[in-house]
């Protein structure tokens, strides 16, 4: 099989030219140009670290199962991310205070302080961080109330994984 670097117009001709009667074309990478891809991809994974390296998410829940489960969740799609937890209103707010976190995933339910006053305190402080409301209450009144504090809710009944990756995500390529 004859193969063909298709890298910016090169076209040469590289690989196993064998046997003779074989004449299909290939199209690849040159051993070259096939080195250089890959330090392009190494360097955009390398940003791509960079930017998610530092950003903050902070996880208010006073369940501890369903805590660690999106931490866990978070880590393994987003290694470089520091992921936080609090669960309850004073140590959430402290927390806040200390680390400024880029993304607060807030309970509605807590132990002392309700989340959405405490969501109202932390945007009214710190407005530019981003803050979801994840609550298993998939209720109009919570979700009506949240729409007016918070920048996402979320029902941890209906939300899927894919739904909080997607999400992250695109929170993440516009910090």
């Amino acid at each position: 099989m004859i193969r063909v670097c298709y890298y910016e117009g090169c076209g040469v001709v590289y690989g196993e030219k064998e046997p003779l009667n074989d004449k299909r074309e290939t199209h690849g990478l040159c051993p070259m140009h096939l080195e250089i891809y890959l330090k392009q991809i190494k360097a955009e994974m390398e940003k791509l670290m960079d930017k998610t390296g530092g950003f903050k998410v902070l996880i208010v829940e006073d369940s501890t199962l369903f805590r660690e489960l999106l931490k866990e969740m978070l880590h393994s799609r987003f290694p470089s991310v520091e992921v936080h937890e609090a669960v309850e209103g004073k140590e959430a707010m402290q927390k806040v205070e200390d680390l400024r976190p880029e993304l607060v995933f807030m309970d509605i339910r807590l132990p002392g302080e309700n989340g959405l006053e405490l969501t109202k305190k932390i945007k009214a402080a710190y407005p530019n961080i981003i803050v979801i409301i994840l609550t298993g209450y998939d209720l109009p009144e919570y979700r009506e109330i949240s729409c007016q504090y918070a920048d996402y809710f979320l029902s941890k009944g209906s939300s899927t994984t894919e739904n909080i990756y997607t999400l992250v995500e695109s929170i993440l390529s516009t910090s």
